[in-house]
């Protein structure tokens, strides 16, 4: 009964963090992010990562998906785009595979960080979003895609200078208290 008992509030304290990320992404995208058509400068990922690192991917893709139909149901900034909301769930699987259960340190969370950057601002973001955003406005692709490359360049940055930061300062610290109880 006592291994049934602490599954239950295991599971009820990553339900209640989950709950949390969905409104820091909430927070992050609407109040902290800057948002146009087809520019979107925001820190939005970095509760995905967080969940990508204490849960896995599965639940990252989960969380971020959560969060950008949120967003978009309380804050629109066009029509709902199922697209973007299948964009932020691949997302989160990337982190969740390249961050989960992973002890980085110096050269190997550097290297995360980059694989990880590379994949989402260089690939998933900069092609995958231009898609979603040229259906959604019937503009061509290509000038989409060249029109968001500075967003993605922008994005890259900001994910190789916070990711560090949040994996040393914030998963490190939770990571042991939450994960080891």
């Amino acid at each position: 009964m006592e291994s049934s008992n602490s599954k239950g509030r295991e599971r009820t304290l990553q339900l209640v963090i989950m709950a949390m990320m969905v409104a820091l992404i909430f927070i992050f995208s609407r109040f902290l992010g800057i948002t146009t058509d087809v520019l979107h400068i925001g820190f939005d990922f970095l509760p995905v990562v967080l969940i990508g690192c204490l849960y896995g991917p599965l639940w990252a893709a989960v969380t971020y998906m959560v969060g950008d139909l949120v967003c978009a149901i309380l804050m629109p900034f066009g029509a709902i785009n199922p697209g973007l909301t299948v964009i932020a769930g691949i997302i989160g699987l990337v982190y969740g595979f390249i961050f989960y259960e992973r002890n980085l340190s110096g050269k190997r969370l550097f290297l995360a960080t980059l694989l990880a950057s590379l994949i989402v601002a260089g690939i998933i973001k900069l092609f995958g979003t231009s898609i979603c955003l040229a259906v959604m406005y019937g503009s061509p692709y290509w000038p989409m895609v060249v029109s968001r490359i500075p967003n993605c360049a922008f994005l890259f940055a900001v994910q190789m200078i916070t990711i560090p930061l949040i994996y040393r300062y914030v998963y490190k610290p939770v990571s042991s208290r939450i994960l080891t109880r």
